[in-house]
């Protein structure tokens, strides 16, 4: 992967991140990290068509002999020094005439950057950097340091024996130690004790710097050479060897591969974050168990209401269980004949207890809240639609089979029977009659008149009674359709709300397995094997 590659994954990962985070899947903190605006190399200051020079930054706190350092290093005096230093406004380059920088950071305005060339073949792949002090009184003077900290290859980090153990320094380093190549002076040698150099270097190892680069010099001014001998030569020595091309290239390397580490460990972040698919599972299961007793105590707590919503249904008072047309400005929760307030209430409550689990769990609250947000007003619509259809249904087809089928047998009954003795006596006196013409026997009299009347009327008798007690009640069939429906339409809320639980929870996994493969994009280097050179690892911090 190379920076022009960096540069558009790390863009394409931000705008991921922050649409999750305006979606509400990652906090405010997750994608924090990401704001940094994302500063191109040092390499990007210089045309590419030819070999870049190294990127040398002069970085320390007020007074140690940053700029005498430089003026030391350069021959001549480039940068400013003494009183006029604290209060320096401005980022100075020092860069041979054959240089050209193809363009500054954007990040800064260009009336805060001097630019300075010189004649010095000898110092052709040098470009010398003097930035503000790091304690400097004036902020704005920090921060135009800090902004210039990435475009920076070495950073000379200068201090003096009184001053080496300065906070504001010390933490920068910390901060930025993994970024650059970082040397480290001793300046004011001649002020100082070997014990200091001693108890530096174990702050440096402390800091992650194994073997780190230490020179002592004495630089207190501009006039004449140093009172003593120090590391002056072995520093040049260096910055002239790192100069090489090669080694150009291994920096660039190295910060580049600190630069995908560091978005690695950001998405590993947000990853980590994203993978709560057992936590929504887990969710989703204790809600389907609070909603079974929840819906009980719903249809019990209703059972007067749909009483009272049967009979006027039936009464005609009652034309539908849908509820009103919501009218404008109004946000009063829907309600029904039988979905009533309290009802309502102990839904929203129950959708409340889901969020406050959801937050113990430590879940997003913005996608459930989206997500439940149709459920909550949807439930008077849906219980409505559900009773309406069963209480129809039910006095369309009223009783159970059983019952209708043995009510219209007894219809039949009721007709075909009185028939059939009516039938059957008839059948008898004219049979008697003949029998009595033929044989002068006697005539049937007042008892069989009497038996065969009662004969008919009970064939009427019973099977009519029969169909009036087995007649399906309207009354028993309409409750009963709207606790059906009652029933169905709690059960359909109910699952509602855990089918979009589920739904929530493998969008979190898809999101963190996008994570993962923006993850595998995040390929080291190719040319590792740079680092194994003993001057850049000594250069580098271990973190």
């Amino acid at each position: 992967m190379n920076q022009q590659d960096y540069s558009t994954l790390r863009s394409e990962v931000v705008a991921w991140a922050q649409a999750l985070a305006h979606a509400g899947w990652l906090a405010r903190e997750d994608v924090e990290p990401f704001g940094d605006q994302d500063e191109p190399g040092p390499g990007a200051l210089f045309d590419g068509s030819v070999h870049r020079p190294l990127v040398v930054g002069f970085f320390g706190g007020t007074g140690v002999g940053k700029s005498s350092l430089l003026n030391r290093l350069a021959g001549d005096a480039v940068a400013r020094v003494s009183v006029e230093r604290p209060t320096s406004r401005e980022v100075s380059l020092y860069a041979h005439e054959s240089v050209r920088l193809d363009r500054f950071p954007t990040s800064v305005p260009l009336d805060r950057v001097r630019l300075a060339h010189h004649h010095n073949d000898a110092l052709r792949r040098l470009v010398w950097v003097d930035m503000p002090d790091i304690d400097s009184a004036e902020p704005s003077n920090r921060d135009l340091a800090l902004r210039w900290l990435p475009h920076i290859d070495l950073l000379i980090y200068v201090v003096s024996p009184e001053r080496y153990r300065d906070d504001c320094g010390w933490r920068m380093l910390m901060q930025e130690r993994g970024t650059h190549a970082w040397a480290f002076v001793m300046n004011q040698w001649d002020h100082g004790d070997p014990v200091q150099i001693q108890d530096f270097l174990g702050l440096l190892k402390e800091g992650g710097f194994a073997e780190p680069y230490l020179f002592r010099t004495q630089c207190a001014s501009d006039d004449g050479a140093p009172a003593g001998a120090d590391d002056f030569a072995a520093l040049e020595r260096l910055i002239e060897e790192l100069a090489d091309k090669h080694l150009v290239d291994q920096v660039d390397a190295q910060a580049l591969a600190y630069r995908i580490r560091q978005l690695q460990t950001r998405l590993d972040l947000i990853k980590a974050r994203l993978e709560q698919r057992p936590a929504w599972d887990a969710l989703r299961a204790r809600w389907e168990a609070q909603w079974e007793v929840s819906q009980g105590e719903i249809e019990g707590g209703l059972a007067w209401v749909t009483e009272r919503a049967a009979t006027e249904f039936l009464q005609g008072r009652l034309k539908s269980l849908n509820p009103p047309e919501p009218t404008a400005g109004r946000a009063t929760p829907s309600v029904n004949a039988v979905w009533d307030p309290w009802a309502q209430q102990h839904w929203e409550d129950a959708l409340a207890a889901l969020a406050v689990d959801a937050d113990t769990r430590q879940l997003p609250r913005q996608p459930l809240q989206q997500a439940l947000a149709p459920f909550r007003d949807g439930a008077a619509p849906t219980v409505g639609r559900r009773v309406e259809e069963r209480l129809r249904g039910a006095l369309a087809r009223p009783g159970n089979r059983l019952q209708r089928v043995l009510y219209r047998l007894c219809w039949v009954l009721a007709s075909l029977l009185p028939l059939a003795a009516a039938g059957w006596v008839t059948f008898n006196v004219v049979t008697f009659y003949y029998r009595s013409s033929t044989e002068h026997l006697g005539y049937l009299g007042v008892d069989f008149a009497v038996h065969s009347g009662l004969l008919i009327a009970l064939a009427w008798l019973l099977p009519y009674l029969l169909y009036r007690l087995l007649k399906p009640s309207a009354e028993r069939a309409a409750l009963r359709g709207i606790r059906s429906g009652l029933e169905v339409g709690l059960n359909e809320i109910g699952q509602g709300v855990s089918q979009c639980l589920d739904h929530l929870g493998r969008q979190s996994e898809q999101l963190s397995e996008t994570a993962s493969a923006w993850l595998k994009s995040c390929e080291p280097p190719t040319n590792n094997k740079g680092f194994e050179d003993s001057r850049i690892a000594r250069l580098l911090a271990k973190r």
